[in-house]
């Protein structure tokens, strides 16, 4: 899914170095991928230390506010696991 992420400012500086200011897209083929940097071991234990506590704090707003939710809102847990799921398959490279 992020294979195909292209540098965009080495795309724009490219750009604006032309004499014709075209670019075409064998031009951009040729730039590298702009790939998200995976995070470190500890930069992981922080993130999901930080998303427990949060998750705490979601868990008790989603108990005091569980009758003025509407009824297709996610709960606020359901979105931080979605938020631990998505930073995981980005910045894990799992």
């Amino acid at each position: 899914m992020m294979n195909n992420l292209i540098n965009r400012k080495a795309l724009r500086d490219y750009a604006l170095n032309q004499k014709d200011k075209s670019v075409t897209p064998n031009d951009i083929m040729r730039f590298p991928s702009a790939q998200p940097e995976p995070l470190t071991d500890k930069e992981q234990r922080i993130f999901l230390a930080a998303m427990g506590r949060e998750e705490k704090v979601c868990k008790q707003v989603d108990e005091e506010c569980r009758d003025c939710r509407e009824a297709y809102e996610d709960s606020l847990v359901k979105t931080c696991h979605e938020i631990i799921r998505k930073v995981k398959g980005a910045l894990w490279m799992i």
